[in-house]
């Protein structure tokens, strides 16, 4: 097993998904109780609430419960939601009335299209980012199997031997200089 060519390949199955940063979309919602709020992304636990004042500076929005123009109620702490509860609908009255068919016809139905329209947006968004994590999964598992693989080659091979000292002639100089001493000798002859 070549270990760096493996190791290549797991480089190359963790680095394949490229990350895309995704931009803020900051979205505009009228508030009940009059005034506007700044929500970064969609209205979900965690995202970042914005008041917009009369001046038009965001501002994080105060702790408590803020109701959304036909959208929720939110419960925000240190300018993030907390919490996001139905709105409450007072109740209708219904009245049987005895008309022609005129009334009905006269009486306009709500426009769901918009509504519809929106969701489908989201949901194909959300599919797309569901495609985009399986694949960076794959990769990762990939790229686990590989690591698991280089691993076990690396524990299989054998491990050298502890090499030993050698041993060094200065620290005997009487020796040394004996040695030295009758080479001397031994030229003179």
């Amino acid at each position: 097993m070549d270990i760096k060519a493996e190791l290549l390949k797991i480089k190359s199955y963790l680095m394949s998904t490229e990350v895309t940063p995704t931009a803020q979309e900051f979205a505009m919602y009228d508030l009940a109780s009059g005034g506007q709020v700044s929500i970064n992304g969609e209205v979900v636990v965690g995202a970042e609430v914005m008041v917009i004042d009369g001046d038009g500076n965001a501002v994080p929005a105060p702790d408590g419960e803020h109701e959304l123009v036909g959208v929720a109620k939110i419960k925000t702490e240190a300018g993030k939601i907390v919490e996001i509860m139905p709105i409450e609908e007072e109740p209708t009255i219904e009245v049987e009335i005895e008309a022609g068919e005129e009334m009905a016809e006269a009486m306009p139905m709500p426009d769901h299209a918009k509504e519809m329209e929106s969701m489908t947006e989201r949901i194909t968004k959300l599919e797309g980012m569901i495609a985009d994590m399986m694949t960076r999964m794959d990769g990762m598992g990939k790229a686990t199997q590989a690591m698991t693989a280089v691993v076990e080659e690396v524990a299989s091979r054998p491990t050298a031997e502890v090499s030993k000292p050698v041993a060094f002639t200065y620290l005997n100089p009487k020796e040394k200089q004996n040695d030295k001493f009758s080479n001397l000798l031994n030229a003179l002859k």
